[in-house]
């Protein structure tokens, strides 16, 4: 990674641990839920749709932060393996929900396991002080970065309205 524009050295070499350590765990969590027994996406969908049993197709998207068209085909997929199935709402027909099969609760139950195995495999290494401050620094630089994101989101729609304004 080249060198970081008016960066103190001890930030920088934190920045790179970081997004390193990020992508590497996220390569690797990735791996492990999906087991080479279905795609990640799909594995992620199948894990949210375990927590949320009955969601509708629209939050599974908003939650996934991907397209409708992108979950209805990922959905399709997951139905032909047997291991969810749609249904209209009861109450609202234009609502589709989505369920786990038995097939489909037996593979998340086999993935958190995996899961379970790969914190056992990384985190528990470390002594519990270790976790304690990462989990502390961890959570202080996740509210920050939110923090600055918002303020970003703010600062463009703040730059879209004054544009829309003035007629630019």
């Amino acid at each position: 990674m080249p060198g970081l524009e008016g960066v103190d050295e001890l930030s920088a070499r934190a920045f790179r641990a970081f997004t390193t350590t990020a992508k590497l765990h996220f390569k690797n969590m990735m791996a492990t839920v999906a087991a080479g027994r279905s795609h990640p996406g799909q594995a992620m969908c199948l894990r949210l749709i375990s927590v949320n049993d009955g969601v509708s197709q629209r939050d599974v998207a908003r939650m996934l932060h991907v397209s409708p068209p992108t979950v209805s085909k990922m959905l399709a997929a997951m139905e032909r393996s047997g291991l969810v199935e749609r249904r209209p709402d009861e109450a609202d027909q234009r609502l589709t929900r989505v369920y786990l099969t038995t097939a489909g609760r037996e593979r998340s139950d086999e993935m958190g396991a995996a899961v379970g195995e790969y914190v056992n495999a990384t985190f528990a290494t470390l002594s519990e002080r270790e976790r304690r401050d990462l989990a502390r620094l961890l959570e202080k630089l996740g509210a920050r970065i939110s923090d600055v994101a918002a303020a970003a989101c703010e600062a463009a729609c703040d730059s879209l309205t004054s544009d829309k304004v003035s007629g630019r």
